[in-house]
């Protein structure tokens, strides 16, 4: 199996970097009609824990526990773990959720893999929402290139996929067709259900690093919950209740330029002094609508 942390620095991905930021700003909105603290929250933590590391700084989570079914590797894992209180399972996705995951706890699940959609991630999705309760909280990433043979997925995912997302929407709008399937793979789950539950939709971001990644989520909840939560969300310009597709899509900027640009940033727009760096303005624009996640990256001497 792929080991991508041996390929890249998690840390230095400026576009996930703004995704955790996004999903953790999300988050802080929901803090205060769920109690964000008294959540247990599962991840890939790989040997970076990013997401880990982020979600208690900011969010105080402190029932954290980090899977991963590379055997070989687990020593490394678990030396890497940055604080006592997050467990590490060398265990397999699947195996965990349906023999491991206490579903008494409230839960945040973020399954952020870095492969192909496949059959058995779509038996993940429709197994949590099957076990998940109400205010239970959903993340799933998976990789967002298209597919060499459009018609060879579809025959493979045909139920998944939405009548009005076919052929030409797996060619070219790609996201969109990984949408359908993934609220396809959720109402498949949720009706193997003997109580009535919903599933709000938060999340349908693409971002490009390294491969283009798909990162879809949201919050389980009962009918009446579910217009408090999107109040709740509703000034947050890049969340997305439907196929809309939100892309990061920011540029690679210098510090300097950074600093300037902050400077430029308005209300509503961005002045036009940005013209003394020589940036494009469609890069200025993309820089603006992102400006409050971006990360800076300095090299530390130990």
């Amino acid at each position: 199996m792929s080991k991508s942390y041996e390929k890249v620095n998690y840390l230095l991905r400026m576009r996930k970097q703004i995704e955790r930021k996004l999903i953790l700003e999300t988050l802080q909105h929901l803090d205060g009609y769920i109690d964000i603290r008294r959540y247990h929250y599962f991840g890939f933590g790989s040997v970076y824990f990013a997401d880990f590391i982020l979600f208690h700084k900011y969010l105080n989570i402190t029932k954290m526990t980090s899977i991963d079914d590379k055997v070989e590797d687990a020593k490394r894992f678990e030396f890497n773990i940055p604080y006592g209180f997050v467990t590490f399972k060398t265990c397999n996705c699947h195996m965990f959720l349906e023999k491991e995951l206490s579903w008494d706890d409230r839960i945040i699940i973020w399954l952020d893999f870095d492969t192909f959609i496949d059959e058995q991630i779509l038996e993940d999705i429709e197994f949590v929402a099957s076990k998940a309760k109400p205010m239970d909280i959903f993340f799933v990433t998976i990789e967002a290139e298209s597919p060499d043979d459009p018609e060879d997925f579809l025959d493979k995912f045909d139920m998944y996929v939405p009548a009005s997302l076919r052929l030409k929407s797996v060619k070219e709008e790609f996201p969109k067709t990984l949408n359908g399937v993934m609220v396809a793979s959720i109402q498949k789950g949720l009706n193997n259900r003997t109580e009535r539950s919903e599933f709000l939709q938060l999340f349908n971001i693409t971002y490009r690093d390294t491969k283009k990644m798909y990162t879809f989520g949201g919050i389980f909840c009962g009918k009446d919950g579910k217009s408090k939560l999107e109040k709740r969300v509703a000034e947050l310009p890049y969340i997305s209740h439907d196929n809309k597709i939100v892309k990061i899509d920011c540029p690679f900027i210098t510090p300097r330029e950074k600093m300037f640009l902050d400077k430029c940033i308005r209300k509503q727009s961005i002045d036009k002094r940005y013209v003394r760096t020589g940036l494009r303005k469609d890069d200025v624009d993309r820089y603006r609508e992102y400006y409050k996640y971006y990360p800076q990256f300095f090299e530390s001497i130990y």
